[in-house]
């Protein structure tokens, strides 16, 4: 009985790490189809779709062609969001850089801006592919409510920024984890958190 029991956990560890492994080589795969520029955001949007399913505990019949109908139904949309996303990165590069430049001469009071927008900015790269995952509505409303879940729900904010950073943190010192299971383990991380959140604004509309 032990032994039966042994096997069939052990069974059941094995196909997770095989779906977990497999959602990742779909990501990267997906994101080199698309010369990473353009791929990397509905590859995004696909695998945090598919660790949604799982989370939700649906059945998910092909994670190929789940991951496959995501991406290529969220291709533009996520690209819009991804290219805006990109566009802000740039220039908080360069006013980075800038402050860099004047030194002492900056004012606190910009500083302060300026570190509070790139705190603002990562709250909405957290939660705006989760949303783009789950919801179907508008580009600038996906924005709108990235800001607004992500302040709101500030303790599940710094989870997920926290689990990030645990997980890439450990992908660096173990570098075979980021062909095997970094993106999927992020996507599973977020997709969790996230969709409790989600559940209760869904049953609250209802």
């Amino acid at each position: 009985m032990f032994g039966e029991q042994f096997i069939g956990s052990l069974d059941r560890l094995l196909k997770i790490i095989l779906q977990v492994a497999w959602l990742n080589f779909l990501w990267i795969i997906f994101s080199l189809l698309g010369v990473v520029v353009v791929g990397v955001f509905p590859a995004t949007t696909a695998a945090i779709n598919v660790a949604r399913k799982w989370v939700q505990k649906k059945e998910v019949k092909s994670i190929y062609q789940l991951f496959k109908q995501t991406y290529k139904g969220e291709f533009i949309k996520s690209n819009i969001i991804g290219a805006i996303l990109l566009f802000t990165a740039v220039i908080l590069f360069i006013n980075y850089h800038a402050l860099l430049q004047l030194g002492d001469q900056t004012p606190i009071i910009v500083v302060f801006a300026y570190y509070f927008v790139i705190f603002l900015y990562g709250i909405i790269l957290i939660w705006i592919f989760p949303l783009l995952s789950h919801y179907q509505t508008t580009i600038m409303q996906y924005f709108k409510n990235a800001f607004i879940i992500g302040i709101s729900k500030m303790p599940i904010t710094i989870a997920i920024g926290f689990a990030i950073f645990v997980i890439i943190y450990f992908s660096l010192e173990l570098p075979t984890l980021l062909l095997f299971g970094t993106v999927s383990l992020i996507a599973v991380t977020v997709a969790f958190l996230t969709m409790r959140v989600f559940e209760k604004i869904d049953n609250a509309d209802t």
